[in-house]
């Protein structure tokens, strides 16, 4: 019997800790990247890796299903919540008009990008990711093949651990066959469709083996075919939010269709966004973002992206932008959601504020304004302060999110002000209440003592309020910050996958499935020899459709596009209604 494995919480991305070897394995990463590529080194020690073929893994009836799961191994609930949905061999979900849509797992199941967090090693993985579904494939009747796409995440140890785990023919996940030898690959897929992942290693570019290989592909596959296209990162939405920046550019997807393809590329899948969002072209041709694997919710109201480069448009989002805009208001409730973050704000408070006293004498704390400009003429006049300041100033320059120079200046000075005269204030506070109050002497040991002690834990609370302020008006007034406003919350909610069908006629069947509240609360049973979590919460949603999309084949790079919508209305296009 199957031992209960710990259940994760979702990663406290503001835990000083988790801040700490984060940016470690960024900085490494970024390094080592930049020269040596694993992609490289994996090209020359495996065997030539070719297409993998299931153009005739159709069923009985004709029909051939695959999953897409992105973005998971954050938090246990959301995770195991669909690796069960993913598991279940037939999954009829109701849409929202009330019309029962049934489903059936896939042959395969490809995982897009981000397959562990907060950072990638042999045990998070393991613990994260694999357990999750080996409890929810225990026993099963179905094991379909995995295949995984690494996105950043995957990245940051260089790929040791992704290789070891996703790139090993010889071992299984989670029970399933792994058959990838690299950390890209094609699979040729019945009804003339293919569907083909590329690496693009921290967003740096096509590496020349990667480049040969999807060449090679290219040569087999028939002029009428049709290519989904799986992606580490939606650069489409990036290049919108972030105008002008070359880093954001989708100019290697660009190259990739014209120039290795040379083929249109009818589907973009994707993840990195951890939500859903599908934009569409006239002709048909598809954009998507499907991260809901199981990591942290990101919003869906900003930045805007009603269009994207390219004549994109957007046709569907989940969740819906105003149950997105409405969480963004508990970023007020910062300190309660990360109360391990107190400690970076209050160090830095009770730091700044023992700096500031020491430019002030008993008769400087007679008033707030006149403390204050001791303090202003002590820091331009000690270096050592005006040190401090800038190096405090120029921290928060830099974590304001975008790359607007001036804006990013102005934005991050005016964050930094806050702090410091939060922290300022909290100090002339605890000052006048150890002195006015208590009695003490200024300058006395014990009145520094307690008022530094008083500054550290106001600062703690007061900092955090102010971080949680500035992060919601970022969002809602500037559509920026998105990652970091959202990540505070920890949301396990708002979770989907997709399930993709292809038909004998050759049509595309997209189905967009979520869980609205996965379950908090499991209960751990064995029987029949199968050991599993079972949900015990009356609260937790069932699994239903977002929106069933079918895409019907016309000839010369169009499709025909119907389907049932957000409002779980049916539509076709002036091409036919597809089935």
């Amino acid at each position: 019997m199957m031992k209960a494995p710990y259940r994760y919480p979702m990663v406290c991305w503001y835990d000083p800790a988790v801040l700490a070897r984060a940016a470690a394995y960024v900085g490494i990463a970024n390094l080592f990247g930049r020269n040596s590529d694993t992609r490289l080194i994996e090209a020359l020690a495996t065997q030539p890796q070719h297409q993998f073929d299931y153009a005739n893994a159709a069923s009985e009836s004709g029909e051939f299903w695959l999953d897409f799961v992105a973005d998971l191994g954050d938090g246990w609930n959301s995770t195991y919540a669909i690796a069960c949905a993913v598991a279940e061999p037939a999954l009829t979900v109701a849409s929202a008009g009330g019309a029962s849509v049934a489903t059936q797992g896939g042959a395969a199941l490809i995982f897009g990008g981000d397959e562990v967090y907060p950072y990638p090693s042999k045990e998070a993985y393991a613990k994260r990711t694999e357990a999750p579904y080996a409890m929810a494939f225990a026993g099963a009747v179905r094991h379909p093949d995995v295949f995984a796409v690494p996105g950043n995440h995957d990245w940051y140890d260089s790929l040791v651990a992704f290789s070891r785990l996703f790139c090993r023919p010889d071992r299984a996940f989670a029970g399933c066959r792994t058959q990838q030898t690299r950390s890209y690959f094609a699979l040729q897929l019945p009804g003339n469709w293919w569907l083909l992942a590329i690496d693009l290693q921290l967003d740096a570019d096509l590496d020349e083996p990667q480049v040969r290989y999807f060449k090679d592909i290219a040569t087999q596959i028939a002029p009428d075919a049709h290519v989904i296209l799986c992606v580490p990162t939606p650069q489409w939405i990036y290049e919108k939010s972030y105008p002008g920046h070359t880093s954001y550019e989708d100019a290697t997807l660009v190259y990739f269709e014209r120039e290795v393809l040379k083929h249109q590329v009818a589907v973009y899948l994707t993840g990195d966004l951890h939500c859903y969002k599908r934009h569409e072209r006239d002709d048909g041709v598809q954009k998507i973002v499907s991260g809901g694997g199981g990591a942290f919710l990101h919003p869906t109201h900003a930045p805007r992206t009603d269009s994207v480069r390219g004549g994109f448009h957007q046709r569907a989002c989940y969740p819906d932008e105003a149950t997105s805009a409405r969480l963004t208001w508990r970023n007020f409730l910062f300190p309660l959601l990360n109360p391990r973050y107190m400690w970076i704000p209050a160090v830095l408070y009770c730091l700044s504020a023992w700096l500031a006293s020491a430019s002030l004498t008993a008769a400087d704390t007679v008033s707030l304004s006149k403390a204050l400009h001791a303090a202003i003429a002590g820091g331009i006049r000690n270096p050592f302060d005006g040190l401090w300041l800038l190096l405090y100033i120029g921290a928060f320059v830099l974590f304001t999110d975008t790359h607007v120079r001036w804006f990013r200046i102005a934005g991050g000075i005016c964050h930094a002000i806050a702090h410091l005269l939060a922290a300022f204030g909290l100090g002339w506070l605890a000052l006048r209440f150890t002195t006015r109050l208590l009695g003490f002497e200024f300058g006395d040991i014990p009145q520094m003592l307690l008022s530094g002690g008083l500054t550290f834990l106001g600062g703690g609370i007061v900092g955090s309020m102010v971080l949680g302020i500035y992060l919601f008006l970022s969002l809602a007034l500037f559509g920026r910050h998105s990652e970091e406003a959202f990540s505070s919350l920890h949301i396990e909610d708002w979770k989907q996958f997709l399930r993709l069908r292809i038909t004998p006629r050759g049509e595309l069947s997209l189905y967009a499935i979520c869980i609205d509240r996965v379950p908090r609360s499991w209960r751990f049973i064995q029987q029949a020899g199968r050991s599993r979590y079972q949900a015990h919460d009356s609260r937790a949603t069932p699994p239903r459709l977002i929106e069933k999309l079918v895409l019907r084949p016309l000839g010369a790079g169009r499709y025909a596009v119907g389907g049932i919508d957000q409002q779980g209305r049916a539509y076709g296009s002036s091409g036919g209604t597809p089935s």
